[in-house]
């Protein structure tokens, strides 16, 4: 089976980090014919997303994450 990996760069996303990842859930879900990964690249967020991206990897093992931090 083909993999697909999808890259999400993330910056302060806490409003709309949710809403997105049930949205491309759905799309995996319909192409049953693919594997799926996601790797969130969280680049310094100073909200909530990287308890966010943290709280899908616990549910998901398709996801996964990076974390940068500024300083």
């Amino acid at each position: 089976m083909k993999t697909i990996d999808i890259i999400v760069p993330c910056y302060n996303e806490e409003a709309v980090l949710p809403a997105f990842y049930d949205e491309i859930i759905k799309v995996a879900e319909d192409c049953s014919n693919y594997d799926f990964e996601f790797l969130f690249v969280n680049d310094g967020s100073r909200d909530n997303t990287q308890a966010i991206i943290e709280s899908f990897a616990k549910k998901d093992s398709r996801v996964k994450y990076i974390s940068f931090s500024k300083q």
